[in-house]
């Protein structure tokens, strides 16, 4: 009984870092699509 205990707690917690990591993914694609309109295409021909 104990283990099944365990081993719901473990998924309920991975579950709640997937949703985690998936909405900083989410801000991530936000951010560099805010970033693409500061910054247009000409940026990538430029020399380093």
């Amino acid at each position: 009984m104990d283990g099944e205990r365990q081993y719901a707690d473990g998924f309920v917690k991975e579950g709640a870092n997937k949703q985690v990591i998936s909405s900083q993914a989410d801000s991530l694609i936000k951010i560099s699509r805010i970033w693409a309109d500061f910054f247009p295409a000409n940026t990538s021909n430029q020399p380093i």
